[in-house]
């Protein structure tokens, strides 16, 4: 069984890290938005917030990072192995649908711990600075995490129901792009628009994002308080049932039909 989840984790972390496409939309891009925001968009800003300012914004693209490896790389594998007819090749081995998923869930941990990592690391040498506490890190991972299930759970749709590997990475992009401009990610939330305030308070991912930014830096640069009694379980039972549902598409779609 855990050879089983293994393989199909080292398959997909090795097309992972392989693939130009998703290097570019989750390591790259997000990283290039960390340099043109902390050198451009932070002109006029005084120095004593300079820094929390800059790390509101690299905290915002890493968000970003790992919603475009859950929304665009994820399904990406996906309509890519049901192009190469590996579904229907499962249907003569022991593998098991959760088997599969969870090893490409593994798989995106990895890869996403690792854009997550290269976009800090930006941020850091560009004069972001931190002032935290490790329960406020070790709360963070697990917003984190929710954040990826989220994306990961909204990746599986796209996946299911994608016929090809560029249409997959195409609409996966296209919705993390969209959803993170009307939702607060690449602006602050106290600009956005009534109507989309709701929106991203409601938005799973965006939601999450907001509450990364509000446990390593404050209600200030967050816009609101995301981590009350009512929204935190709010946050916790929307992101898992994203991503149930996407399991569900998962195996209807590809695995009772083995397409």
């Amino acid at each position: 069984m855990w050879l089983r989840v293994a393989a199909v984790f080292e398959k997909v972390f090795k097309e992972f890290i392989r693939d130009r496409s998703s290097l570019f939309w989750t390591i790259a891009w997000p990283a290039l938005w960390v340099v043109l925001s902390c050198l451009i968009f932070t002109q006029g800003i005084p120095e004593a917030i300079l820094p929390k300012v800059k790390a509101s914004m690299t905290l915002q693209m890493m968000g970003f990072a790992l919603m475009l490896a859950g929304m665009a790389n994820l399904p990406a594998s996906i309509a890519g192995d049901r192009e190469r007819g590996v579904y229907r090749k499962f249907a003569s081995t022991p593998m098991r649908a959760w088997e599969d998923a969870l090893g490409r869930l593994l798989a995106l941990l990895l890869f996403s711990l690792i854009s997550s990592l290269i976009v800090l690391a930006v941020g850091l040498a560009l004069g972001s600075r931190y002032e935290v506490t490790v329960i406020a890190i070790v709360e963070a991972v697990g917003v984190s995490f929710l954040l990826l299930l989220a994306s990961g759970g909204i990746g599986l749709i796209i996946g299911s129901i994608a016929g090809r590997e560029r249409s997959a990475t195409s609409i996966g992009v296209g919705v993390s792009v969209i959803t993170s401009a009307i939702s607060g990610v690449f602006a602050p939330y106290q600009y956005l628009p009534k109507g989309l305030k709701l929106f991203s308070k409601y938005y799973p991912p965006s939601t999450s994002i907001s509450a990364l930014i509000y446990l390593l830096l404050g209600r200030r640069y967050a816009g609101y308080n995301p981590l009350t009694r009512l929204h935190t379980p709010y946050i916790i039972t929307s992101s898992l049932l994203l991503f149930v549902i996407g399991l569900v598409f998962y195996r209807l779609r590809l695995w009772s039909q083995r397409l």
